[in-house]
C-alpha cells in the first residue's frame, strides 16, 4: 500500500529558545523513519536554526522547507515561507528590523511590517477560535497575500476540539481562504515532553509544580506519521493535500546562497593591489605633511 502524502509544515526546534525541546538532527532523523518526505522548520521570530536544519535534512535525505513563525504585537501569529531567494531576503530584513526595534532577545513586529514584506511569501494564520478576531486576521491575510494565504487546522486536545476545527474550516471557506493541516511539533518523540515542561518552567521562572496551565495543555506535540495525521484529520482531506501544495510552491533552498564579500573599493576598475597602493600613498602623503616642520619667514 502507498504511504499517504503529508508534509509537516510547523516544526519548532531548540532554536526557539526555551520552547522547542528537540534538535534539528533528532527531528529529521525521526521524520525519515516515519516516511515523512518534507519538514518545514518554523522557529519563533528567528531563522537561527535553519542552517542546522539544512544540514540535518541532507543527512536524513529529507527536504527542508525554510519557514518562520511570526508573533505580531497585535496578537496575530502566522507561519511564513519564502517561495524564492528574494522572499528569503525579505524575511531576513523583516526579522532584523523587528529585533533592532525590540532589543536583545525580543522581536517587535506589527501587521504593517509583515504586509510591507509580503511579496513572495506564503502565510498561514495560526488561529485560536473561529471568532470575530480570527475573521479580521483572515481578511487581512487574504487581502495582502491573495492565494498565498492559508489557515492552519491543528488539534489542541481540548473540549470540543473537533467542533472548533469545523467552525474554523467554515469561517475560512466563507472568507475565501484555503485550510491546511499542521501538527505544531515541539519535540520529536513523546518522551521529550518532560524536557519541554522543564524549559517552559525556566522561561516563566517557575518550578514545575507552579507551572499549572502555563505548560502545554496536551502531550502529543511530537512528530506523527503521515498515516496517523490522515487518521486524525480524515474529515479534511483537502487540507491534508495542501501540505504538499505549499511545499511545491516553496522552491527556495539554502543551496542557492553563496558567500558574497562586500565591495570595499571606491573604484572597482582598480585591482585590490592597485587600490592598496593608492590608499598607501594617500596615507603616506597625509602623514608626511603632518610631520613636516613649518617653515618660518625671513628674519
Amino acid at each position: 500500500m502507498s504511504v499517504p502524502g503529508y508534509a509537516e509544515l510547523q516544526v519548532t526546534s531548540q532554536f526557539s529558545f526555551l520552547r522547542g525541546a528537540s534538535s534539528a538532527e533528532e527531528l529529521f532523523a525521526t521524520a525519515a523513519t516515519m516516511g515523512i518526505k518534507t519538514l518545514a522548520v518554523t522557529d519563533r521570530n528567528t531563522l537561527a536554526g535553519i542552517v542546522r536544519a539544512h544540514e540535518a535534512a541532507k543527512a536524513a535525505g529529507i527536504r527542508l522547507v525554510v519557514g518562520c513563525r511570526l508573533d505580531l504585537t497585535c496578537g496575530m501569529a502566522a507561519l511564513v515561507y519564502p517561495m524564492d531567494r528574494a522572499a528569503y531576503a525579505r524575511i531576513c530584513r523583516l526579522l532584523t528590523f523587528g529585533k533592532s526595534r525590540a532589543g536583545k532577545g525580543s522581536c517587535h513586529l506589527d501587521w504593517a511590517d509583515l504586509a510591507l514584506h509580503a511579496e513572495g511569501l506564503i502565510a498561514v494564520l495560526i488561529p485560536d477560535q473561529a471568532d470575530e478576531t480570527c475573521g479580521l486576521h483572515l481578511r487581512r491575510l487574504r487581502e495582502t497575500f491573495g492565494d498565498r494565504a492559508y489557515l492552519a487546522l491543528t488539534l489542541r486536545r481540548r473540549p470540543n476540539d473537533q467542533l472548533r476545527l469545523h467552525h474554523l474550516a467554515r469561517l475560512a471557506a466563507r472568507m475565501g481562504v484555503a485550510t491546511v493541516v499542521t501538527n505544531d511539533v515541539l519535540y520529536h518523540e513523546p518522551t521529550r515532553r518532560m524536557l519541554q515542561d522543564v524549559v517552559t518552567a525556566i522561561r516563566h521562572n517557575l518550578t514545575i509544580d507552579e507551572l499549572g496551565f502555563r505548560r502545554e495543555r496536551h502531550a502529543d506535540r511530537y512528530l506523527k506519521s503521515p498515516e496517523e495525521m490522515h487518521r486524525l484529520f480524515s474529515r479534511y482531506p483537502e487540507a491534508l493535500a495542501r501540505t504538499a501544495e505549499i511545499t511545491a510552491r516553496c522552491r527556495f533552498s539554502l543551496d542557492e546562497l553563496r558567500y558574497q564579500y562586500p565591495e570595499e573599493r571606491d573604484d572597482p576598475a582598480l585591482t585590490p593591489q592597485q587600490t592598496l597602493a593608492q590608499l598607501t600613498w594617500q596615507g603616506a602623503a597625509k602623514r608626511i605633511q603632518k610631520a613636516s616642520p613649518r617653515t618660518s619667514g625671513p628674519a
